[in-house]
């Protein structure tokens, strides 16, 4: 009988070994899931925060709650050593402030280092630190440092009537929450961060008075516009995001937009980063069209290297294209004024050449009609200019050429020789003369070759007469060259001294047009003339 009690005694012993094992399974299994819970619903309160005072706020909940505590604080210190409190639950201001002054202190700065994780809440060692706690009826405080990533983004402080340990659960528990504070901070700042960046970048777009656009060329429509469309267009952003793929067709003009598309399955192949430049018109709100001159460069490419998005700048140059068709239909205008001009100076030419062979008729003597002659045909030189320039596109420049093969054809014909006597070979390279330059030329040209027509060839001589006008490669001079296989000047005769009104005014024309003159005589006579294009 002993025997049994005994064994039933040791019995009830494991039994109740057993149920107290079981309780506190079951106590730890209940702590585990209230920690859980308690997680769960601090990261879901953390993830729901939209600012860093709301994040501030969830974690100073947290931390209360895991630490059985209703004072905390969140505390940043700034690189000054300045302490602030962002946030506080159960805390005076007047504490708050006496904490700030009391760090202003240089001697104090050391004291606001917190960067290890405390176990415990014990009293600062500093006597006036610890007069001010006892004040506000603190016994104790736990300072934890918000690391993440190696940053220290502040500290939490948490507030207890007296010192006391941490229990190992309150431990990993105030371990984690602070964890998940610090990241959620710093993810936090990272959105803030980005959103001020792109805030700001959005304002240096609106200031710009050019359209910034990015276009999707794949897609065919437009994926940002800054705020310049609406001040030039006057369309709103979701006006023209509502567009869709029909932007373009929609306010696009019909003459430009085959330009435009083209433009983009042109750039969409390019494999380089250049710039693309284009001109079209685009309507406002209110029916007026106006010009734009796009410059646009890649950015985005799909995987297999082609465009995907543009992104541009459109500047409105409407009204350079209406100074420039303004300008255009005044040059036009003008042309016909110059033509005119020279149509009307010609024609007087032609009155005062009339009006000396109508004098001469009434002249018997012969060097007077020789001069009235000789002034005809400079007349008539000058004439021929005005006569070309009017016919010509270009109302300010003369075809030199052109002109001198008329010019040397009329004079020959105006001679008394046959081909088969003197030959006259003309070597010409197209050549463009100001009107000036011309007319100077022009009389040398009549001059000289009316001497040698005079004198060159007497008592039926025969000969050559060449003249030659070329470009040299490397100078870049105008040569004129007029010679003749003739009896050449006389000795007696000095070109530089000659009183002949002809030479005279050939040689008042070469330094007129700064040219340099070679004369020869060794066969016939030879005027080569040398020039720059400008003069």
């Amino acid at each position: 009988m002993a025997r049994f009690k005994t064994e039933l005694k040791e019995v009830n012993f494991q039994l109740v070994q057993t149920i107290a094992d079981q309780q506190k399974t079951e106590d730890r299994l209940n702590l585990q899931l209230n920690r859980l819970r308690l997680m769960y619903d601090f990261v879901s309160a953390l993830n729901a925060a939209q600012t860093v005072n709301e994040i501030y706020q969830v974690a100073l909940n947290g931390i209360c709650h895991a630490l059985r505590t209703s004072r905390a604080a969140v505390i940043i210190t700034n690189s000054h050593h300045n302490l602030t409190y962002q946030e506080s639950i159960g805390l005076s201001q007047t504490y708050k402030q006496a904490i700030a002054v009391f760090f202003e202190d240089a001697s104090h700065q050391v004291e606001s280092r917190f960067r290890f994780f405390p176990y415990c809440a014990i009293l600062p060692s500093d006597r006036k630190l610890q007069s001010i706690c006892q004040d506000e009826g603190i016994g104790a405080i736990a300072v934890f440092p918000l690391d993440y990533e190696h940053r220290h983004l502040g500290d939490i402080a948490a507030y207890f009537d007296a010192p006391r340990q941490f229990t190992e659960e309150e431990v990993q528990l105030t371990q984690t929450i602070v964890t998940y504070i610090a990241i959620a901070l710093t993810r936090k700042q990272a959105e803030q961060a980005l959103k001020e960046s792109q805030q700001f970048i959005q304002r240096i777009n609106d200031t710009i008075p050019n359209i910034l656009y990015i276009y999707d060329v794949e897609e065919k429509q437009n994926i940002y516009c800054n705020q310049a469309i609406t001040h030039i267009l006057g369309y709103s952003l979701s006006e023209i995001q509502s567009m869709g793929e029909s932007m373009l067709q929609n306010i696009v003009h019909p003459d430009d937009f085959v330009k435009v598309r083209e433009h983009h399955d042109h750039v969409r192949y390019q494999k380089s980063e250049d710039l693309f430049f284009v001109e079209y018109r685009m309507r406002d709100v209110h029916g007026r069209w106006k010009w734009f001159y796009s410059q646009e460069t890649v950015f985005l490419r799909n995987s297999d290297g082609t465009v995907k998005q543009i992104i541009g700048a459109a500047s409105d140059i409407t009204e350079l294209k209406e100074a420039e068709t303004k300008l255009h239909s005044s040059l036009a205008e003008k042309e016909v004024l110059l033509r005119e001009v020279h149509h009307r100076v010609k024609n007087n030419l032609s009155v005062v050449d009339s009006l000396l062979s109508m004098q001469a008729r009434y002249i018997s003597d012969t060097e007077a009609l020789k001069a009235i002659s000789d002034s005809q045909r400079r007349i008539h030189t000058m004439s021929l200019i005005h006569e070309q320039l009017y016919q010509s596109q270009d109302v300010d420049k003369v075809d030199f050429c052109e002109y001198l093969q008329r010019l040397v054809v009329n004079l020959y014909s105006s001679t008394s020789f046959n081909a088969s006597q003197v030959e006259l070979k003309l070597d010409l390279k197209p050549t463009l003369l100001n009107i000036d330059t011309a007319i100077s030329m022009g009389l040398i040209v009549n001059e000289l070759l009316t001497n040698a027509f005079k004198y060159a060839f007497p008592n039926s001589m025969t000969g050559v007469i060449e003249v030659s006008l070329y470009e040299s490669t490397e100078s870049r001079n105008l040569h004129l060259v007029i010679r003749d296989n003739g009896i050449g000047i006389p000795k007696n005769v000095d070109f530089n001294g000659t009183t002949s009104l002809g030479l005279r005014l050939v040689r008042i024309l070469a330094q007129q047009l700064r040219a340099n003159l070679d004369l020869s005589c060794s066969i016939g006579t030879s005027f080569h003339f040398t020039f720059q294009e400008n003069s």
